[in-house]
């Protein structure tokens, strides 16, 4: 297989992945914004993404998921994983509390890698990728992170 991508892999790079993260440096990561990456056009195979879209602005979701299928080779495959963020308000209103629950809404904000800057539904999720010219996206919700999780699969 050719080229994996993890964007916004974070200190934990998945196995037989090569990591893109602005704000991590170290083995195996290419540091890049995830929609400025340094790959020429149908060049990767595979790009894997774990809670890290809802740390760019809203209005660069598009630009961004653009820019993967930019570098995705025709039927290249992305995963995606998103916070739900109906499942994130729920439990929020649960507690009402400024703490881990508060935090899966804005994030932990411990750096400036760790905001959220905007939220998923599956609806929303499944809208941006099919506007993006993503083919066979599929939807379903699994538990990662502590927390309901919006996952995806497309082909590019």
């Amino acid at each position: 297989m050719g080229i994996k991508l993890d964007i916004g892999c974070g200190a934990k790079l998945a196995d037989g992945y090569t990591g893109v993260d602005a704000y991590v440096t170290g083995p195996g990561i290419v540091n890049a914004q995830m929609w400025a990456l340094p790959y020429e056009d149908d060049t990767v195979d595979e790009i894997r993404s774990s809670h890290a879209l809802e740390h760019v602005p809203k209005r660069m979701v598009p630009v961004t998921l653009a820019e993967w299928k930019r570098v995705l080779v025709p039927g290249g495959r992305l995963l995606l994983f998103v916070p739900d963020l109906e499942w994130c308000v729920k439990e929020w209103l649960k507690r009402k509390s400024n703490g881990w629950h508060l935090d899966t809404i804005f994030g932990n904000q411990d750096h400036p890698g760790e905001f959220h800057m905007t939220g998923f539904t599956d609806d929303i999720a499944y809208g941006y990728l099919d506007e993006a010219g993503f083919s066979d996206i599929v939807v379903a919700s699994v538990w990662s992170h502590k927390q309901r999780t919006i996952a995806l699969s497309a082909v590019a």
